[in-house]
Parts: structure tokens; sequence; C-alpha cells
């Protein structure tokens, strides 16, 4: 089997180190906060070519993600191997813990976010594995410095 037709859910850690409006597209102009974002994203097309595209530099903005990433620093990623679509669920289990960027990344559902905020990475961690280990679903943390070789591309 391909590791690009692994399907699954993720979830990407964005730093952003000041403060910046932003603006996301069909969402407008955004103030965000500094400090760590996770959006909750879904790959049933293959989980590493959906992570490559949000590592790309010279990709063209599509969904709200794109923006901030352009901003920020992904400094890690959560990958959730599955053929279900758990990303939604994902997303409801991290809305009570964290603060939210309201409607975004949540167009094609009823979520009222896939975007979450914390000024504090650690806590973002642990609350995003706390969250995914109660709802039995294997995950897989990639660290900034090992993003390259998990997707086999190299480093820009």
């Amino acid at each position: 089997k391909s590791s690009s037709g692994v399907k699954g859910s993720y979830i990407l850690i964005v730093h952003l180190q000041k403060a910046a409006t932003i603006d996301t597209g069909s969402l407008g102009k955004r103030l965000f906060s500094a400090g760590y974002y996770a959006y909750v994203g879904s790959a049933m097309g293959g989980l590493k070519p959906r992570l490559r595209r949000h590592f790309s530099k010279d990709k063209t903005s599509r969904w709200h993600i794109d923006y901030l990433t352009k901003k920020g620093i992904i400094n890690s990623v959560i990958a959730i191997e599955s053929t279900l679509r758990v990303e939604c669920s994902i997303a409801k289990a991290l809305y009570p813990q964290f603060g939210s960027v309201p409607d975004f990344g949540c167009s094609d559902c009823d979520c009222s976010s896939h975007l979450f905020f914390t000024p504090r990475e650690e806590e973002m961690k642990v609350g995003i594995e706390r969250a995914l280990t109660l709802m039995k679903c294997p995950f897989k943390v990639v660290e900034r410095k090992e993003i390259p070789r998990y997707l086999r591309v190299s480093r820009n």
C-alpha cells in the first residue's frame, strides 16, 4: 500500500510568533493573537499529499488554514490514520478545552470551528493527546525536525 493512499485526519500545530491581522479569504480579516493554533483537517485523498501541500511555500490559498500557515510556522503534525471521517469528532472534543476562531475551517460541516488557540504549546499538545486517547484514535505526533523525513520531502 502506498503511503499516499493512507487516509485520515490530521492536526497542524501552528505557532504565530506575534499577533497579526490576517485576511482569511472568505472569512475576511481576523486578528490572531500570538500563540499556538491547532487546525483539524481531513485527508481522505491521502494524508501525506495533503500535509505536503500545507508545507508548500508556493501554494495558492484555497482553504482558511492556507492563510494562517503563510504567517505562522507549523511546529508539529498529529496524524490520525483512519478510513473514517473523524475530524469533526476531534474538533468537537477540542472545542471545550481551548479558545477557537469562529467558522474557521468548517464551511463544509456544522462545527463551530476547526481552529483552536492557546498561548502555551505544551497545554495544546497535552489537551489534544488526552482528547485523542479518550476517543481511542491512534495517532502519531511528528515534530518539526522529523516532518521532512515523515513526508519524504527535502528541507527548503
